[in-house]
């Protein structure tokens, strides 16, 4: 009895263990102008299982410099735009 337990509790531990996280880049970008309210919009994209949590981060972090260098392509005078992106 003793031996079937051990081995049920050392297979269920390596299948714990070998679950991957589902990680999700969160990105929030706060559009701005003078003399107006600043509008805010989230976008929340899932990551493929198969990827790490470094990588995740890398993903997220490369994904918030290119949508803010894709928004300061199309402001113009005094608007701004704040993009931040976390891995979640």
């Amino acid at each position: 009895m003793k031996k079937h337990f051990f081995f049920a509790f050392i297979a269920s531990t390596l299948f714990m263990v070998s679950c991957k996280k589902q990680y999700a880049c969160l990105c929030v970008t706060i559009f701005s102008k003078t003399g107006y309210n600043s509008y805010t919009v989230s976008t929340f994209e899932n990551i493929d299982k198969k990827v790490t949590k470094k990588t995740g981060t890398q993903m997220c972090s490369q994904a918030e410099k290119q949508m803010q260098k894709n928004h300061e392509d199309y402001i113009s005078g005094n608007e701004q735009v704040s993009v931040s992106c976390a891995l979640k």
